[in-house]
């Protein structure tokens, strides 16, 4: 959830950084994104992480671009979807103790 927020926190705040244009509204609108997902990560329940690896796994391309220049949020983005896909996949507990997948 932390990872979620300070991600839309520094996506809003290359507003301030850099000259207005359309793709940084964009990346704003992501941010946005982010910081709403992050309250829904604070929940139990699985449709927020999905969404959250899935926003995530959007911006992968630009991390692996060989001519992009690395911004802290491709990376902190990156570190989210490894943690979200991990805990997709770990297998969940029911209440009699049985592990299911």
């Amino acid at each position: 959830m932390l990872l979620a927020l300070s991600i839309g926190i520094l996506l809003i705040a290359e507003l301030w950084r850099a000259p207005l244009t359309e793709a940084l509204l964009a990346e704003a609108g992501r941010g946005v994104i982010f910081i709403l997902l992050a309250l829904g990560l604070m929940g139990t329940q699985r449709l927020s992480l999905i969404l959250t690896a899935l926003l995530c796994a959007s911006t992968l391309p630009d991390l692996l671009a060989v001519n992009s220049i690395s911004k802290l949020s491709l990376w902190l983005e990156f570190m989210t979807l490894v943690l979200s896909m991990g805990l997709l996949l770990a297998p969940t507990q029911t209440l009699d103790g049985e592990n299911t997948t």
